[in-house]
């Protein structure tokens, strides 16, 4: 899919879209910044992206500081699941430095007791050795059915689940059951909103992204079809479209 960079106005006359000059892409969980190579591709050049690794950390807020070290001094903002907890703290802890934020498949609540409990079972049996074992009998619900054999996919997923690896799981996994709610932060933070979802992502559903409208009535919502939950990966150049609209200044 190419993306063509010309729109006219209504007197049809041809001009070029002037995009956000920075933008942070945040992997989720199992996931490196490997993930965001198609839609880094699908954008245009002109858009500064800063895909990144997520480092080690027990703490969503420690997480957020880090990575804020590094980054722009103004950037426009994607978080895809666990990233997008992170993309919230990041957020809620330099609301100064972020010109719009987007979340993918994630959502802004605190993490549920059966959440917690599930994570616990997790870490437990990274630590008992199981990490790829794990994550890959998971891989049916993290992938849309049509996606499960392609092989180009799987060997992306493959790596980078060997770069991501057990220690920065049960961090993340530990960052996670600790997140606060951040509900409160979208309605206090008035900047361009855009939430998407995938009807068929069994991870974070739909309805579980949605419920971010209520406390961010103006925010976009839309969805990607034929994804399952890492849409990144799986629908790469429709997630660039949609990104597109939200990115123009």
């Amino acid at each position: 899919m190419s993306i063509v960079l010309f729109v006219f106005n209504r007197k049809g006359v041809k001009y070029m879209s002037k995009y956000a000059e920075n933008l942070v892409l945040i992997p989720g969980l199992n996931n490196t910044k490997q993930t965001w190579d198609g839609v880094v591709e699908a954008l245009p050049k002109s858009i500064n992206t800063f895909p990144v690794d997520v480092p080690a950390i027990a703490n969503i807020d420690e997480i957020a500081k880090e990575l804020l070290k590094d980054l722009p001094e103004k950037f426009h903002l994607v978080g895809h699941s666990f990233g997008g907890f992170v993309a919230l703290a990041i957020l809620a802890n330099a609301p100064e430095r972020v010109s719009a934020l987007s979340l993918a498949g994630t959502n802004a609540e605190a993490d549920s007791e059966a959440g917690k409990e599930f994570r616990e079972k997790a870490i437990a049996r990274v630590e008992a050795g199981e990490y790829e074992e794990m994550v890959n009998a998971a891989a049916h619900r993290t992938f849309h059915p049509d996606n499960l054999d392609n092989p180009k996919l799987q060997e992306i997923r493959e790596q980078m689940l060997k770069d991501y690896g057990p220690e920065r799981y049960i961090a993340h996994a530990k960052a996670t059951m600790d997140r606060p709610d951040r509900n409160s932060l979208l309605a206090d933070t008035d900047i361009p909103y855009l939430f998407i979802a995938s009807p068929e992502d069994v991870v974070v559903p739909l309805e579980s992204t949605k419920a971010m409208l209520k406390f961010a009535p103006n925010a976009e919502f839309k969805t990607i079809e034929k994804t399952g939950h890492l849409a990144p990966l799986e629908q790469p150049e429709a997630l660039a479209e949609l990104l597109l609209p939200w990115l123009e200044k």
